[in-house]
């Protein structure tokens, strides 16, 4: 595609919206999460998530006030990693669902803490299914909203219209809003026939892209897909399928396979949606992993690249991020789109903001792009980064970076122009 952009989607980009429902943040997750409980196998129910949650940060603050760091914090992906922690070795402590292919050896040298004596694997299992769906309904909920009122959210759909043909866009969300606005795209998928639930992916179609259109791709999957269920299977019986609607997404995922399990034959749960501290093992099935690999291509073939609302929290993406750096060298032009808190307003505060409260990988992104050094010295009126007086969208000196820090719907409403120039689109 040429003139493209490659535009990487995190899960800032959705919270301008004008939620109507449960405000879709980390934080309001992981509080609707906790409040589930689960059914055990040997009856009753119990509040398993939460269980494991004051556990967890119990024992981790008690190391932080030894070590003077920082209180811990628990989000609903640490706790699904817990979670699939325990499904991985609950079958060497209870004896139960060992076979070879998920017997990992590390299991016969841990127990578990005395709390979770009487808890099965599939006790876990349902946990960690419940957090998922949990995270697609809330998600679901504004996705639903979104489609069927064509009204709302003017901005986001007339922005994605602005980059129709242009853009390799790799979503790290679960919804389908910018399917939505964008109307005709190319994600794989063939259109659903009438008499049919779901389509299945075809790489080959996305790679051809034949029309030239938007590509779409879910590198972290999305709420309407479910494990294929007839043969025969394109790729492998894990094949994800791509659903009429939720509902049906939910109906076809039930009675579904047992969890895959790794190399260290630890298994996890099957990757609808990939959460959690596993990414790259979820990611070994289509269409996940012809997304990936088309991420790495797009990123070294194009020198333009938007990201929005990601947070840098992704090693194996921000590995990726660096080989643009390497292929384009002073070509390399970047849009960061993100939110800082309201109290910033001069280079001082971005700066002390920028080095200590975001993730250090962005951090070193953002030093690797501008190539100047960010540190300030004592009595240096110049800064390095900047050019001119403090102001938003920010500049890097060489011209490879340009900064939005007031949220994606500022940057698209106050600085759409200069985006699109600094891009060159």
């Amino acid at each position: 595609m040429d003139n493209a952009v490659t535009v990487i989607v995190g899960a800032g980009a959705v919270l301008d919206f004008d939620h109507k429902g449960i405000y879709p943040s980390v934080g309001n997750i992981t509080e609707e999460v906790l409040k589930l409980g689960i059914q055990k196998v040997e009856g009753g129910e119990r509040p398993l998530l939460r269980e494991l949650y004051d556990h967890v940060v119990g024992k981790l603050n008690k190391v932080s006030e030894k070590t003077r760091i920082r209180q811990a914090q628990l989000n609903f992906e640490n706790l699904l990693h817990v979670l699939e922690m325990c499904i991985a070795y609950s079958g060497c402590w209870r004896k139960e669902y060992i076979s070879w292919l998920a017997f990992p050896e590390f299991g016969t040298l841990i127990q578990p803490v005395r709390f979770l004596k009487d808890i099965h694997t599939y006790d876990f299992i349902r946990a960690a299914s419940g957090l998922q769906k949990t995270v697609m309904d809330i998600v679901n909920q504004y996705d639903v909203s979104f489609e069927e009122n064509v009204s709302r959210e003017q901005w986001y759909r007339d922005f994605w219209k602005s980059l129709s043909g242009r853009a390799n866009i790799f979503n790290l969300n679960y919804d389908n809003t910018i399917e939505n606005s964008l109307g005709e795209y190319e994600d794989g998928y063939l259109p659903i026939k009438e008499d049919e639930d779901y389509s299945r992916f075809s790489a080959k179609q996305y790679y051809e892209n034949r029309k030239g259109l938007s590509t779409i791709a879910h590198l972290h999957g999305q709420i309407l897909f479910s494990e294929s269920k007839s043969y025969p299977f394109d790729y492998s019986t894990r094949d994800l399928v791509k659903n009429r609607d939720y509902q049906t997404a939910c109906n076809n995922r039930t009675g579904g396979q047992f969890p895959p399990s790794n190399q260290a034959k630890e298994e996890y749960l099957q990757p609808v949606i990939v959460s959690g501290s596993r990414k790259l093992e979820k990611m070994t099935f289509a269409p996940n992993n012809v997304y990936l690999s088309d991420l790495t291509r797009k990123v070294v073939e194009n020198n333009r690249l938007m990201i929005i609302g990601y947070s840098f929290g992704d090693l194996y993406l921000n590995e990726i991020l660096g080989l643009g750096m390497a292929a384009h060298g002073d070509d390399f032009r970047v849009v960061i789109i993100d939110k800082f808190p309201s109290y910033i307003n001069s280079y001082t505060s971005w700066f002390q903001y920028l080095t200590h409260g975001c993730n250090p990988q962005e951090y070193i992104f953002v030093s690797r792009l501008a190539e100047n050094r960010l540190f300030v010295e004592v009595g240096q009126e110049e800064f390095p980064l900047i050019v001119g007086e403090y102001g938003v969208p920010m500049v890097s000196r060489n011209g490879r970076l340009m900064m939005c820090i007031g949220g994606f719907k500022d940057a698209v409403e106050k600085h759409g122009d200069a985006i699109r120039n600094h891009l060159r689109l």
